[in-house]
């Protein structure tokens, strides 16, 4: 019966917390603006202050830029990911299961940061808003802080999506290597 050198799982191992780290040290910024109830676009704007649709313009673009942060992490994924695949090809042979799965995670990657993009370009415009981000028209600039929102969740539920589904990939070819080995 042959087992799996250590250091093959070591290094699959290290290199999963790592990328799991740099992916959960940048999130927690963003999951408190998820369940901001100034942000909902179920809440009537009837009563609210044009102070209080500045204060939700702000708190969009702080969001928008501790996501890009996130983003940034996940775009680093890619490098040791392909070292992974590398290794295993040279320790086990081809790996097309691992080449596939990197090609989606990037192609998932590319979507979620295109919806990331489309929530920068709406609250840089800041329609509604004048230069010093006070209300301008405040039908606009409530519509502004409406898309920027859904635009920012949507591109945060995309790459969390692509992120797990790269790491459940991995973990079943992984667990098929080891039930084959053994």
């Amino acid at each position: 019966m042959r087992s799996i050198p250590m250091k093959v799982i070591t290094a699959a191992s290290i290199l999963m917390i790592v990328a799991t780290f740099l992916f959960t040290a940048a999130a927690p910024a963003t999951n408190v603006y998820a369940s901001d109830p100034y942000m909902d676009k179920t809440i009537p704007t009837s009563g609210m202050t044009n102070k209080d649709i500045e204060y939700m313009n702000q708190h969009e673009i702080a969001w928008m830029i501790s996501q890009n942060s996130v983003f940034n992490a996940a775009l680093q994924l890619e490098a040791p990911f392909q070292k992974l695949i590398d290794l295993m090809v040279k320790r086990h042979g081809p790996a097309p299961t691992l080449d596939i799965t990197l090609g989606t995670y990037d192609t998932s990657f590319i979507a979620a940061q295109k919806v990331q993009l489309e929530a920068a370009k709406i609250i840089g415009a800041q329609s509604g808003f004048d230069a010093q981000g006070h209300v301008k028209n405040r039908e606009w600039a409530l519509q502004t802080v409406t898309n920027g929102r859904e635009s920012l969740r949507n591109a945060r539920l995309q790459l969390l999506v692509a992120i797990r589904k790269l790491h459940r990939d991995y973990a079943a070819w992984h667990n098929l290597l080891i039930n084959h080995i053994k």
